[in-house]
């Protein structure tokens, strides 16, 4: 297996790396995954994470998902699935009720026109 881990580029070790893994990874450790797989000398180690990173980014198989963790986009839902549907009427829902939230406050504090003389009458 180390023989064909040599012979894939970067990014294609690194979705191996993720695929075998099954769950997101913090780039530095899957980086680090890909460095040490493939066995070849890094005179920077700098550079040869930004640059096995940029190719990460770059490729559409990957995902970004949060705080410096990549997945793999295979994992994410279908469009059109039902789990899809029902987190983006949640998260609808909850800036709503947000934005509901925060209009009431603004009322609070700025009454509307012609109120304030109502209330000193």
């Amino acid at each position: 297996m180390g023989e064909l881990q040599k012979q894939l580029s970067d990014v294609d070790l690194a979705y191996q790396v993720l695929a075998e893994k099954g769950s997101p990874m913090y780039f530095r450790d899957l980086i680090g995954k890909v460095l040490e797989g493939k066995g070849r000398p890094v005179v920077s180690v700098a550079h040869a994470i930004a640059e096995v990173h940029t190719q990460i980014n770059m490729d559409s198989r990957f995902v970004h998902v949060g705080k410096g963790t990549w997945g793999l986009t295979e994992w994410l839902p279908q469009r059109g699935s039902r789990a899809v549907e029902e987190t983006a009427a949640t998260v609808s829902s909850d800036a709503n009720m947000r934005r509901e939230k925060l209009l009431a406050e603004i009322q609070q504090d700025f009454p509307a026109p012609g109120l304030e003389a109502e209330e000193g009458e």
